[in-house]
């Protein structure tokens, strides 16, 4: 008998307990509590913190260069395609309405946007050396965040995340996201690992229809802003250093058409051009300048100028 053992054995001795587990008895104790660690694996402590290296190390160390998007390899449409994560409730995020606790939203829109910008944006995050014409690296700041809850999520329900860029002005980019059922998400393709020619995705992305609201449980929008050191800077010229803008046409660089030269709409192989990107960010950018009016919310501040309820 170990000293560990004898000190246990004291212990109880002394406390005038007795304990006394047959095989199957500590068979069955261990069964379950492996099924409780396996059923929230999700949200135990430091899983978030896990969930992130291995999202950075993918990214930026083992598969950098086959998840990173860009306008010449995937289309300019492609700024805009949503990223899919797989999901469920655990009982740890369960609430006493026993469904999926509103606060934890917020975590799985971690994951799922961090999955997004990190295909995008990669290359202005941890830029690769490339000499004189190496980026400069910028960080990615959440500025404001917001969730509109619209169908409880029951407790070990399965469902999907979904975040794409929305549009951007002169110093947001924003993202929207949803929560939705299983399958809700019906992609024909998937630009990165899919067998389908990405230049189909065009016509996928040009012809979707308006999205249905079934199967949707909860909508978030995000506000994000990209920083050289202290110094702003602008969305348009980050989403240009990741090459995910297509080249301007004639008509945007200010030139006169030859003969047989490209319309403004036309770009090869039926991806989107400038003009098409312009006008879906423009499309968009009412909705997301909505959000944006939220920062008034800092004026109504109660401050010190009468009395308060109580404190806690």
């Amino acid at each position: 008998m170990d000293q560990s053992s004898a000190m246990a054995e004291h212990i109880m001795e002394a406390s005038g307990l007795t304990l006394h587990f047959s095989p199957a008895q500590i068979f069955l104790g261990l069964a379950m509590l492996t099924i409780i660690l396996l059923s929230n694996g999700k949200s135990l402590l430091f899983m978030w913190h896990v969930r992130l290296v291995l999202q950075l190390s993918r990214h930026l160390l083992f598969r950098r260069r086959s998840l990173t998007i860009s306008s010449a390899s995937h289309g300019a449409e492609s700024l805009f395609l949503p990223v899919l994560t797989s999901s469920y409730t655990p009982l740890l995020d369960v609430d006493y309405n026993l469904h999926k606790s509103n606060s934890t939203f917020f975590n799985d829109l971690d994951d799922n946007r961090t999955e997004l910008m990190l295909a995008l944006f990669k290359n202005v995050m941890a830029p690769q050396k490339q000499g004189k014409s190496t980026l400069k690296p910028k960080t990615i700041n959440l500025g404001g965040t917001a969730c509109i809850f619209k169908k409880p999520i029951a407790p070990f329900a399965r469902y999907e995340i979904s975040s794409r860029v929305l549009c951007w002005d002169q110093k947001w980019i924003y993202v929207v996201s949803h929560f939705t059922k299983p399958g809700a998400n019906k992609p024909t393709a998937f630009v990165l690992g899919s067998q389908t020619p990405s230049s189909q995705m065009a016509r996928v992305v040009g012809k979707a229809d308006e999205a249905s609201e079934e199967g949707v449980y909860a909508s978030a929008i995000a506000k994000y802003v990209f920083k050289a050191g202290r110094v702003t800077v602008a969305p348009e010229e980050v989403i240009a250093e990741c090459g995910l803008f297509p080249e301007k046409t004639f008509t945007q660089q200010g030139g006169r058409a030859e003969r047989g030269g490209l319309k403004p709409r036309e770009v090869s192989q039926g991806h989107w051009s400038w003009e098409r990107v312009q006008e879906e960010c423009r499309r968009n950018l009412p909705l997301a300048q909505n959000f944006a009016n939220l920062d008034q919310l800092h004026g109504t501040r109660f401050g010190g100028s009468g009395p308060a309820l109580y404190a806690y």
